[in-house]
């Protein structure tokens, strides 16, 4: 048997159609869910400061421990300064430190790994390695070399999830390689992950670490500074050797180099701090001093010619506003006595009688054209005006 849609019945399953295809994309979505492990690293203030727990440590003990933009002021009082690369970006501020050191300060350069930023919860955590102008002046001032030491670790390089599947304690030191140092007569074991050695002077013994007296002072020298960050610290004998380290200094403080040297501006408001105070004070008084004082500047209008009676119009609101009706009426009324040989001041009844006469205006109101004064009602200023021109009409 034949079955016909309809038209309306064919438009009601174009819905239903999209529908059904909607539920099976969905139902074909739905597969087994994976959960998969990340490691984000710390979180707050360890996050942004891969030093904290070094400088933690050193506060325990008694140590003034700071941090800076840049290296800032240096002075008797500070003891020790930890530097990355970065900080050493110009031959001057490595000139400025080794003149600082050769005062009996302590200069400790990590070659790699010591930005105070950064992640080391990563699969790949070999340190960088940097060298700036400034870096290579001061080897070059210590008779000191950068060389190729590559680790004899396997270097099998993990999955990422391989590497979360492990515990932190098996796979923190993956990469890293053994070293002994000596330093003070002691003997620590340290960690590194650095492929760069140091040779110094005309030996041939290759170092990870290096500590050299520099006049008064001294300046250490790390190939990798990762056993001092915050991942690292707690094995092997690195929280000792960040202990010896600054206990081969004077008493002062310890200073730790985020590695972002001063600008220009920084450098202006630490030495010049009074003439920027007062080229702003000379600012701020010429603003006050040119401004306008009623509101924003307005354009002047284009330039028009006014007619006579607007002109005039406007002197009299003018002298109206001010209260100026001497000014409005004195110059009628000198007309006026001008023509009649008249003084001002003198009492003339019988021509104020003769002005009736001839124009028709009750005495009083002459009287009043002629001589009153102090006039503030606007109709008995119209009143007076309105007489006095009808005086000056008649005397013409």
């Amino acid at each position: 048997m034949a079955v016909r849609t309809t038209g309306k019945e064919s438009t009601m399953m174009i819905p239903r159609l999209l529908g059904g295809l909607l539920v099976c994309v969905m139902l074909v979505s739905c597969g087994k869910t994976v959960k998969k492990r990340r490691t984000l690293g710390y979180r707050g203030e360890a996050r942004a400061n891969a030093f904290l727990a070094g400088q933690r440590l050193l506060e325990k003990q008694g140590r003034d421990v700071r941090s800076r933009q840049g290296v800032g002021e240096l002075g008797y009082d500070t003891a020790v300064v930890f530097v990355p690369p970065s900080s050493l970006n110009t031959v001057g501020r490595a000139k400025r430190l080794l003149g600082w050191v050769a005062g009996g300060g302590h200069l400790v350069v990590m070659l790699a790994g010591g930005e105070k930023r950064g992640n080391d919860f990563r699969v790949d955590n070999s340190p960088r390695q940097n060298d700036t102008p400034g870096v290579n002046y001061l080897l070059k001032a210590l008779d000191v070399e950068k060389v190729d030491w590559p680790r004899t670790t396997d270097g099998k390089t993990l999955l990422r999830d391989q590497w979360e599947a492990m515990e932190e304690k098996d796979r923190v030191l993956l990469g890293s390689e053994m070293t002994e140092y000596t330093l003070g007569g002691i003997t620590m074991k340290i960690r590194h992950w650095s492929d760069q050695g140091l040779l110094h002077g005309t030996g041939k013994d290759k170092h990870r670490y290096l500590s050299l007296a520099h006049g008064m002072g001294r300046v250490t020298l790390l190939t990798d500074a990762s056993p001092l960050r915050n991942r690292y610290i707690g094995y092997a004998d690195h929280a000792r050797f960040l202990t010896e380290i600054v206990a081969r200094s004077r008493a002062g403080a310890v200073v730790f180099s985020n590695g972002e040297g001063e600008g220009f501006f920084g450098l202006v408001w630490r030495y010049f701090w009074m003439a920027v105070l007062g080229l702003l004070t000379l600012v701020v008084f010429w603003l006050w001093k040119n401004l306008p004082q009623f509101g924003p500047s307005q354009d002047v209008p284009d330039g028009s010619m006014r007619e006579f009676s607007g002109q005039v119009r406007g002197i009299g609101r003018f002298l109206w506003r001010h209260k100026r009706d001497d000014v409005m009426l004195g110059s009628l009324r000198r007309t006026i006595r001008r023509r009649l040989s008249l003084m001002s001041g003198e009492s003339h009844a019988g021509d104020y009688e003769q002005l009736s006469t001839m124009t028709g205006i009750p005495l009083e109101s002459i009287k009043e054209a002629m001589t009153r004064e102090g006039i503030r009602d606007p109709g008995a200023m119209v009143r007076v005006v309105r007489n006095l021109q009808t005086i000056l009409k008649h005397t013409n």
